[in-house]
């Protein structure tokens, strides 16, 4: 039984996705599996992920999603990861994108992290991001620090900077029906929301150390939700639900 499950969501990112893949398969932990989601990619994607998916530690899934209007009726990323947690063997469970790429300490630093503390389920690394231009060229940086406990992490913290114990699953499951929301809404802030679940019962905890670095580009799906230009995907989704609605409805909750 691997001691940490990795699941990653791939989608059309040719450019990155093989960066990604090894930031995770060149770790110095390596008591790990990896599931490679893939939202049925485009030719290149593929291409460049096969050489990938025979490895014995690697768990490759495809995705049959045909017309774009498919693509809108849930939350795509969450669909996958639900998919993926069904069969997770980890004791810790990570997440990673296509356009996100682990430090060589990460795995090791964050297992060692819950294995030293018993009593946390959670714990989120600092992280940097990089906004690319069309010519993949960078405009801009920011890192996020991980300085404090938090029991509100919608929207401050990145899924691909978290780390959890497996054991918190089948309480999300009671309590949800699943593990993430795919309720399409959600599309923009599908891990704000699957962190306000958590956020129910646990805390996150802090590791001060940059342990990923996520790369935004054009091709991104969080680029196009944000876009001015809405192009039809953007178009075809249901109205969005906010950050600050997540983020309120904790805090009442605590009074």
């Amino acid at each position: 039984m691997p001691k940490i499950t990795v699941i990653m969501t791939s989608y059309n990112k040719p450019t990155f996705v093989e960066k990604s893949i090894l930031s995770v398969l060149n770790q110095t932990f390596q008591d790990f599996e990896l599931f490679i989601m893939d939202d049925d990619s485009n030719e290149l994607t593929q291409k460049v992920i096969q050489p990938f998916i025979n490895k014995k530690n690697v768990h490759f899934y495809k995705s049959n999603v045909g017309h774009i209007s498919e693509r809108t009726k849930k939350v795509r990323y969450a669909a996958l990861i639900n998919e993926a947690l069904k069969h997770a063997k980890g004791e810790y469970i990570t997440y990673i994108t296509d356009d996100n790429q682990y430090e060589k300490e990460r795995l090791k630093m964050m297992s060692s992290y819950l294995d030293e503390n018993k009593d946390v389920q959670i714990i989120y690394s600092a992280s940097k991001t990089i906004h690319l231009d069309e010519s993949d060229l960078p405009i801009k940086t920011v890192e996020r620090p991980a300085k404090k406990v938090t029991n509100n992490a919608p929207c401050a913290i990145d899924h691909c900077s978290i780390m959890h114990r497996a054991s918190v699953l089948p309480i999300l499951e009671k309590r949800w029906s699943s593990y993430w929301d795919e309720d399409p809404q959600f599309y923009r802030i599908g891990d704000a929301r699957f962190f306000w679940r958590l956020n129910h019962y646990w805390d996150f905890h802090p590791l001060d150390e940059v342990l990923d670095i996520n790369y935004i580009t054009s091709h991104s799906i969080h680029a196009q939700l944000f876009a001015e230009e809405k192009n039809e995907f953007v178009q075809l989704l249901p109205p969005q639900r906010t950050c600050k609605e997540l983020r309120e409805d904790l805090r009442k909750k605590r009074g």
